[in-house]
């Protein structure tokens, strides 16, 4: 296992659709990054157009 990886339990309800959970979790998990890095927002842009 690589000292960057990590595994996440949450409890959430039955209703709730697992795809939805997750994107939640990594559109959370970005703002806080580009707060913390703004420098990453023009990587980002620049990485999307490039592939």
């Amino acid at each position: 296992m690589k000292p960057d990886h990590i595994h996440v339990f949450v409890d959430v309800p039955q209703t709730a659709a697992p795809c939805d959970v997750v994107g939640t979790f990594k559109d959370i998990n970005a703002i806080e990054l580009f707060k913390a890095f703004p420098q990453l927002i023009q990587f980002c842009r620049m990485w999307y157009f490039m592939v």
